[in-house]
């Protein structure tokens, strides 16, 4: 049973790896992978629980079928709910700032989804079964993420086509995936003929033309994150300069100052040199309870220590405010203040987020193995 256990994670692990040092140059938060990771495991569940009320399908017979089973059980649920948690972890997170990054989380997200579906398949079976998915399923699993991650990517950093990529990204995974269970599927029902001998040389050509172009998306991806990061380190030196002549961004009520403050915020409106005299400005008490990043409508922010309280003078308005936890750098506080008066809040992340990320990662797939059991046994 160890045997089997760790036959299949292993190719898991490897494929982690392998691209976990594909963005060494800026590597993820540890945190944040293990979330995605977890995501994964989650997004299988979500396929089982959706699926569960149609029952198993059987053994398809024939191309038609193939394809249908492929598609409409596999390759469309399974890529939709990938893409989907993909989305809810990374798009409006501050860790989302590179071409690879997009990549990397997808192929997080569906390695968990790998590993769980890994597990089940291997541990009733053979040694045969866990090398077969080990050289296709899983890695296969690591193709479908990455072109998924490269256009989800490309949809975030070029709005002008964000539709156009967007869309891409759910639907060439889909069809990448489909094709690939059709092709699978189809071999079974063939037995040893010479059509067989032919499908399984298509099947292993377009493997291995999908591994180039995968690739090569990689490269590509590393190429523009290492441009795009050349540009903003440039231009962050020029605003530093410019925010050093300024007032500093947050002012502590009690304690010390806070970790280098990176965001300026004005007291008086632009043109506007009696602002505060008119009634235009307010104070906001920001209490932490947790060492965090405060995100102010999505452009300015300042380190925040445990313990200490911020006053903030602001315009009258509506302000969004985003707070990252520095412990995990991880879970997200959003909670949006009218300043129509002086505000106070508070700034606490749940005990869920002090567990460390690991630990959280083995419940989830505990958990996720004991509801695979129960629908078996149920079903």
């Amino acid at each position: 049973m160890l045997i089997k256990l760790l036959a299949a994670i292993a190719p898991v692990l490897y494929l982690l790896f392998y691209i976990y040092m594909k963005d060494k140059k800026a590597p993820e938060p540890t945190e944040q992978l293990f979330k995605a990771f977890r995501y994964g495991v989650l997004s299988a569940i979500s396929v089982m629980v959706v699926m569960s009320p149609f029952g198993p399908s059987g053994q398809p017979v024939g191309l038609a079928q193939c394809m249908k089973v492929s598609f409409f059980e596999a390759g469309i649920p399974e890529e939709f709910f990938k893409w989907l948690f993909l989305y809810i972890l990374i798009w409006r997170s501050p860790q989302f700032d590179e071409y690879i990054d997009g990549i990397v989380y997808a192929v997080f997200i569906s390695m968990g989804f790998a590993c769980l579906e890994n597990i089940m398949y291997v541990l009733p079976g053979t040694m045969g079964t866990a090398v077969s998915r080990a050289l296709l399923s899983v890695p296969a699993h690591f193709l479908f993420a990455v072109i998924m991650g490269y256009y989800f990517s490309m949809g975030k950093f070029h709005p002008e086509n964000r539709t156009r990529y967007m869309v891409l990204s759910l639907v060439l995974p889909v069809v990448a995936h489909g094709l690939f269970d059709t092709f699978a599927f189809w071999m079974e029902t063939l037995g040893e003929s010479r059509i067989y001998t032919a499908v399984f040389v298509v099947f292993i050509a377009c493997d291995i033309w999908l591994w180039r172009r995968c690739t090569r998306l990689i490269r590509k991806s590393v190429l523009m994150s290492d441009e795009a990061r050349a540009e903003a380190e440039s231009l962050a030196f020029v605003q530093a300069q410019e925010a050093a002549e300024a007032l500093p961004a947050a002012l502590p009520v009690s304690g010390e100052w806070a970790d280098t403050p990176i965001a300026i915020f004005r007291v008086k409106q632009d043109g506007n040199e009696n602002a505060e005299a008119e009634g235009l400005t307010y104070k906001l008490l920001i209490e932490c309870k947790d060492d965090s990043k405060i995100i102010i409508n999505e452009r300015d922010a300042f380190f925040a220590k445990e313990g200490t309280n911020y006053r903030l003078t602001l315009p009258a308005g509506e302000y969004t405010l985003r707070a990252v936890n520095l412990a995990r750098y991880e879970q997200m506080i959003s909670m949006k203040v009218n300043l129509t008066q002086n505000r106070r809040v508070t700034v606490a992340f749940s005990a869920w987020e002090r567990v460390p990320a690991w630990v959280r990662t083995v419940a989830v797939v505990f958990i996720a193995i004991a509801l695979y059991r129960w629908f078996m046994f149920v079903m």
